[in-house]
């Protein structure tokens, strides 16, 4: 990886971690009861992280299927040149 990248990358990280300091020290304890609000933001919030792994898996799914199709076309492929 070229120095200028990894610095992007690594500036971009920090970036992330400092936002993520600030947004978790103006947290409210858990013994303080969610708003509606918060409620639902925290149920669309699980509802996308669902749905991302959903589709994570589909492509991880697929992405397999494919190397198997893809294995079995180098296979036949290399037994018509024999």
């Amino acid at each position: 990886m070229p120095v200028q990248n990894a610095a992007a990358t690594v500036m971009a990280a920090v970036s992330v971690l400092q936002e993520a300091r600030t947004a978790c020290a103006n947290l409210h304890p858990l013994s303080f009861p969610m708003t509606d609000r918060e409620l639902h933001q925290r149920a669309e919030m699980i509802d996308r992280v669902i749905r991302a792994r959903r589709k994570l898996q589909l492509l991880r799914d697929r992405a397999e299927a494919l190397e198997g199709a893809l294995n079995r076309f180098k296979a036949r492929r290399a037994a018509m040149r024999a």
